[in-house]
């Protein structure tokens, strides 16, 4: 069959109103079917599903096609993706069937199943061992498929021989290494992670070391059916996470992926390796334009999530640094130690791009003998940006490099370099951490919100500021906003040099535009209500540092109360 009968034959086993059906709730209408449209929001249904022609149409957005079309929009999935998928739904056998590729995935799903009977079984009690010391219970196993090769030689190639596969197809598989001697197993005493493509086919491993000496982890090598550079670890079933959330966690590691989907963030997917490629950032960007890098902690894990966020960035990805307070040196190892409101709350405070690159290359830029170079770097970065995104920094840019904003600024538009030497009597003590700099990054929120928006400066008095700001340069901005007109603060800033205000009111736009779905009165009650939560257990934790009396007690009291009104 060729590929036009192929596709028909698809289309006539299935009845786009059961596809459509699976996720959209349909009522009958004179023609077929009428729905609340997934394209695009509405309380009114205007998505109608025609069974005569097998097609769909939406009076809203103007969406229009096939169950191709359907499946490859609302899935985030190319053609030959989808066609695989539609003809696995409708039972059509496709044409490479007898490709070798296929053939390998045929073998690696015999593989996954051996390796889950292994896990399950009981020469599998060391694997399960490993596990509950690594807090993973009985039901990862069937949520991610994990598995466990055992500690021989020819396990795995003596069960596929015996299935019918021959050794060629072992070896092309990547589940075998031939020597001299024949055949012996690339996975031994390991627990196994599946590795699928987007549709959810099986297409590689990875091995975790369970037990003794050998590499910690192992890794299926390239083949037929495995580009590391085109797939991304537990994407087949982040997809639908990463869309509805409008945001993805990428990580180095299966275990960290995993972790964090675990424990409430199925948005999470691992990049194989730490050297992320642009294929892989192109996959992320059709479910999501916001991204958050959350790799080791160690300076190999920072290098890695400095570059793979400009190749994020380059896809039209909105991206930011995931730090972990403390000492746990990645996701897992820090979930382990914490609930995950504590990687909520590390996701508020992720740097986005240029200022996570800008606080990295501070110790460079900082010493006159690496400056240069670092210079060099960073604007060499910066121009693989989209201007605009650029220029929301300039003012962190100046105060990082100590060159005027206004050279940074005829820079970023007209392309030619500033020159490197900073400007006098500037401060070298310039750390984009909110702590160091000497400000909360919400109470810059709010100095944002107020320059910005007449709506808020008109809920927020003078005794708020005092009450709910804590630093002098918040404060004073916020007291300057309040008695004055914002266009003439901001033109005030600029000629006099003050571009501290300014730099800090951009840090707090950053954290505003992380607040997804939500309007500017939203953005206004939740900052107000987390600062003034903030505020009360500044006063609760004064309280209790001294020695206690009947007041003491009573207003305790009374701050408990009134904190757990504020509490989001």
């Amino acid at each position: 069959m060729n590929n036009n009968e192929i596709i028909n034959q698809i289309k006539s086993e299935l009845d786009i109103a059961d596809v459509i059906g699976e996720r959209v709730k349909l009522r009958k209408s004179a023609r077929g079917y009428m729905g609340l449209c997934p394209f695009h929001s509405e309380d009114t249904p205007s998505l109608h599903v025609y069974t005569d022609t097998q097609s769909y149409y939406c009076f809203g957005c103007h969406e229009a096609g096939d169950v191709f079309s359907y499946v490859m929009k609302t899935e985030g999935l190319s053609f030959p993706e989808a066609l695989r998928v539609l003809s696995d739904r409708a039972g059509v056998r496709l044409p490479e069937a007898g490709h070798r590729g296929t053939d390998i995935r045929g073998v690696l799903d015999l593989a996954a199943k051996f390796f889950s009977s292994n896990l399950t079984g009981p020469q599998g009690a060391a694997a399960r061992a490993y596990m509950s010391r690594r807090s993973l219970t009985g039901s990862d196993i069937t949520r991610y498929g994990l598995g466990y090769s055992l500690p021989s030689w020819d396990s795995l190639t003596n069960y596929l021989r015996r299935s019918g596969v021959n050794d060629r197809m072992i070896v092309d598989s990547g589940l075998a290494v031939a020597n001299r001697n024949g055949l012996y197993d690339r996975f031994r005493g390991r627990l196994m992670f599946p590795i699928h493509d987007v549709t959810g086919k099986v297409i590689a491993f990875g091995g975790r070391l369970v037990d003794g000496e050998g590499a910690k982890y192992i890794n299926s090598p390239e083949g037929p059916t495995y580009s590391k550079r085109n797939n991304l670890y537990l994407l087949d079933t982040a997809r639908h996470s990463i869309r509805d959330k409008k945001r993805s966690i990428l990580t180095e590691g299966y275990m960290d992926a995993l972790r964090l989907s675990k424990c409430g963030f199925p948005e999470t997917v691992a990049s194989l390796g730490t050297s992320l490629t642009a294929e892989q950032a192109g996959l992320l960007s059709r479910y999501a334009d916001m991204c958050y890098i959350c790799y080791d902690s160690d300076t190999a894990g920072q290098e890695a999530a400095i570059k793979g966020m400009y190749i994020l960035a380059s896809h039209g990805l909105d991206v930011y640094v995931v730090s972990l307070p403390g000492e746990s040196k990645d996701p897992d190892e820090f979930l382990c130690a914490n609930p995950p409101e504590a990687f909520e709350n590390a996701l508020t405070e992720a740097k986005p791009l240029v200022i996570k690159h800008l606080e990295f290359l501070k110790p460079r830029l900082d010493d006159q003998r690496t400056r240069r170079s670092a210079l060099s770097e960073l604007f060499g970065a910066l121009r693989t940006l989209d201007i605009d995104d650029v220029l929301r920094h300039k003012g962190s840019i100046s105060y990082a490099t100590l060159l005027p904003s206004e050279a940074i600024e005829q820079y970023i538009i007209s392309g030619r370099p500033p020159k490197t030497k900073p400007r006098p009597q500037k401060p070298a003590s310039f750390v984009i951490k909110s702590a160091d700099l000497g400000y909360d990054i919400l109470e810059a929120a709010m100095c944002a919100l107020l320059f910005k928006n007449r709506e808020c400066r008109l809920k927020f008095t003078l005794e708020d500021a005092e009450k709910l700001l804590h630093s002098d340069i918040t404060f004073e901005t916020a007291a300057a906003i309040l008695s004055s007109n914002p266009e003439d603060l901001y033109t005030l800033w600029r000629t006099s040099g003050d571009d501290d205000k300014l730099a800090m009111i951009y840090n707090g736009e950053e954290l505003l535009r992380r607040m997804l779905r939500m309007d500017v009165e939203e953005k206004f009650s939740r900052t107000y209500c987390r600062l003034m939560w903030k505020s009360i257990n500044r006063r609760i934790k004064e309280i209790q540092s001294m020695p206690f009396d009947d007041r003491d007690y009573k207003e305790l009291s009374r701050l408990y109360k009134e904190r757990e009104h504020y509490h989001l």
